[in-house]
């Protein structure tokens, strides 16, 4: 009886500890797909880390186009939120035409706060802007301005969203 027992308790323990030992694999983010809607709306949201630039573009995804923009040449759709903004232009037909994003104090994607920080090491990221910009369904702008602060001086880097830097101002003193 005693041998069973052990037998048992032995075998409970290594199917519990065999099902424990899997391993896990790390999840990559990927760029998101374009989304159509519809034959006339054609849009490729970002993918944001903001929780309130995705929900901007998700509010937008959801949005329909009404037959009363047949009645006019070009139709603008404006989403505000606190941080900014997301303004979308369809024509007489109501096919997306261009879609602009402007967002003030975003969070930063994980490449470009690394950029920074490498980049401009004992600087610190005072204000953040996220511009982001398509037209027909092909993206024309999407960069982060940064104004960085070290002492007395500050400066203002343009990162692209994969994390290099585009342009960048000589140090401007602080007032």
């Amino acid at each position: 009886m005693k041998t069973i027992f052990t037998f048992a308790l032995s075998l409970s323990l290594f199917t519990v500890t065999y099902s424990q030992d899997k391993k896990t694999e790390a999840v990559k983010i990927e760029e998101l797909p374009t989304v159509v809607i519809s034959q006339v709306k054609k849009y490729i949201p970002d993918n944001n880390p903001d929780a309130v630039v995705r929900t901007t573009q998700n509010e937008f995804l959801l949005y329909k186009v009404d037959d009363e923009c047949k009645n006019f040449d070009q139709y603008l759709v404006t989403l505000e939120s606190r941080k900014g903004a997301l303004q979308a232009t369809f024509d007489e037909k109501g096919v997306l035409v261009s879609v602009s994003e402007k967002y003030t104090n975003v969070e930063l994607p994980r490449e470009v706060s690394k950029s920074v920080y490498m980049s401009y090491p004992l600087w610190t990221i005072v204000k953040s802007k996220f511009e982001y910009s398509q037209q027909k369904g092909e993206i024309l702008t999407k960069v982060y301005h940064l104004k960085l602060k070290k002492d007395n001086k500050t400066q203002i880097v343009m990162v692209n969203s994969s994390g290099d830097i585009i342009t960048e101002t000589k140090d401007i003193a602080m007032n």
